[in-house]
């Protein structure tokens, strides 16, 4: 009998009491919320690393059209210089990236676009429209990717007539752009703004000279143009690993920087890194109501926090902090200002 009552206390006392199991419980949950930022974090630096990746390609690509052409691309040309609208033949012309394709694996796309055209007519809008291409969107933003072309609604690319699509078609998507080269201390538009960015290159011109980032064939201070001006890498004085050759954007923050997309289809480094924080623009849903959206739209900007990555000229790539000083922001962003900066 006491056998039997010694056995049955035995197993009364295997059992888990409502206190022990909550404070297994709480103890699982501790131990969670200290791991879930280390998971978070670990899988920001291989999204980082991604990202890393990406550019160094686009770099390499563009070294290997220089190589072969003597030059590299222009920002946006067209073959025809016919107005449409105000800029002289601008809109709808092919950009940097389709004459880059066949150096960094995209024959087939290359030989699927007609580039004597403008991206809306012939076989272009059928070669790039809904199709997505890997490798040039930055895993960290959640909006990279295929963007719909009725974000131009009001804009000077209205309903997105002007991009790659069909006028017919306002509806349809292409690839949105989240890298684009660096067109150094340029501004977007005819602005005097010299106030709020009084920062003078060596020969005493403003930082913003070449207005509307160098569309048709102004030219701009860094290794690319908006237009088409094409410069070789004997063109950057101040040294190819000093130089800013190509940068992260967000394209939903930027509706005109779309990688099949000639209007701004370059960055500045007129703007601090990652302004559009500075300035309050979190999405495309007001970027157009406020007036200093078109200056957050052009800088270069990610969702990496604390900076972005930037491809230098001679192929390297470095993460960028927010906080680098604004004078050697704008020096790396020129190719020669005389200012040779260089990158710890």
């Amino acid at each position: 009998m006491s056998k039997t009552l010694f056995v049955r206390r035995c197993r009364g006392n295997a059992a888990f009491t409502l206190v022990e199991l909550l404070v297994v419980i709480a103890i699982i949950g501790v131990l969670v919320a200290l791991l879930l930022p280390a998971v978070q974090a670990a899988r920001e630096a291989a999204r980082r690393s991604q990202c890393n990746n990406n550019i160094r390609q686009l770099a390499l690509g563009l070294h290997n059209f220089h190589d072969a052409r003597k030059k590299l691309p222009q920002g946006s040309y067209c073959f025809d210089e016919k107005s449409c609208g105000w800029d002289k033949g601008y809109y709808g012309c092919p950009n940097w990236f389709m004459y880059l394709l066949p150096f960094i694996e995209g024959n087939s796309l290359h030989e699927a676009l007609e580039l004597d055209k403008r991206t809306y007519r012939g076989n272009n809008p059928q070669a790039i429209l809904n199709k997505f291409y890997p490798g040039v969107s930055c895993p960290s933003d959640p909006f990279g990717g295929m963007l719909s072309h009725n974000r131009f609604a009001g804009s000077g690319c209205a309903h997105g007539t002007h991009i790659a699509g069909i006028p017919t078609d306002p509806s349809s998507n292409s690839m949105g752009a989240s890298y684009v080269p660096s067109a150094g201390p340029v501004c977007p538009g005819p602005v005097n703004d010299t106030a709020s960015y009084p920062l003078k290159w060596a020969d005493g011109r403003n930082s913003q000279d070449g207005v509307n980032m160098g569309f048709r064939s102004l030219g701009a201070p860094g290794m690319f143009a908006g237009g088409s001006k094409a410069y070789r890498m004997k063109d950057c004085l101040d040294g190819t690993s000093h130089t800013f050759l190509i940068g992260e954007q967000l394209p939903e923050i930027c509706a005109h920087q779309m990688l099949f997309h000639s209007h701004a289809a370059v960055g500045s480094t007129y703007f601090p890194p990652n302004y559009h924080n500075i300035q309050g623009i979190k999405n495309e849903a007001n970027h157009f109501a406020d007036p200093v959206a078109l200056d957050a739209e052009t800088g270069f900007k990610s969702e990496h926090p604390g900076g972005m990555h930037m491809g230098m000229a001679d192929g390297s790539v470095h993460f960028i902090a927010d906080s680098i000083d604004y004078a050697t922001w704008v020096f790396l962003g020129a190719r020669a200002d005389g200012e040779v900066i260089r990158l710890q």
